[in-house]
């Protein structure tokens, strides 16, 4: 079957991430999780998934971190959870976050923006700062962990560009591209 690219490289009738976020969250419960970092968040409509409502709701998660360099998109986050005593908030950014994350990483969820530089090749500024974001957490993610990186249905270089090879390298297996791309190790 083929899928069918716009003129900027995305898919067309691009598919929702929940049944993803839900398949990710039940992985996330099998091997014991304990930790999810998600680096780009906030709520941005149900097309998106809203993935912080979907680690709240069907994770046993002991600890959500959400980040994002918008006070806007934390503050969504914060009224959306403020029943879940579990979640942690961090206006900053991520890749920064995780340089200094001193603690383990169960479950790395990849969705934040970066742009390209000026007569850059489109995406390239996307593949290189989410591999930059891998190498910072590579030593923080436990012997069983996950990695999702969501967006990455567009033509190459994107954001799963860079992190899909290194992270294969590293011993993760692939269990799904398309809308989002999931990396597992066990």
């Amino acid at each position: 079957m083929f899928i069918p690219i716009d003129k900027n490289g995305f898919w067309v009738n691009r598919s929702v991430p929940t049944p993803s976020l839900e398949k990710v969250a039940g992985l996330f419960n099998q091997i014991r999780g304990e930790t999810i970092v998600e680096i780009g968040s906030g709520l941005h409509g149900e097309s998106s998934g809203n993935s912080i409502l979907t680690w709240t709701q069907r994770t046993k998660a002991n600890r959500i971190i959400a980040v994002d360099t918008e006070q806007k998109r934390i503050d969504e986050v914060i009224n959306a959870t403020a029943r879940y005593s579990n979640v942690e908030t961090v206006v900053g950014d991520g890749i920064n976050y995780l340089k200094d994350f001193k603690s383990k990483i169960d479950l790395l969820y990849l969705d934040f923006w970066v742009g390209d530089r000026e007569h850059e090749f489109p995406g390239t500024g996307r593949a290189e700062a989410y591999r930059e974001a891998y190498r910072a957490a590579k030593d923080k993610l436990n012997s069983k962990s996950l990695i999702l990186i969501d967006d990455t249905d567009h033509v190459d270089p994107w954001k799963q560009t860079h992190i899909v090879y290194e992270a294969r390298t590293d011993g993760f297996t692939v269990l799904y591209v398309g809308r989002q791309t999931l990396l597992m190790r066990i």
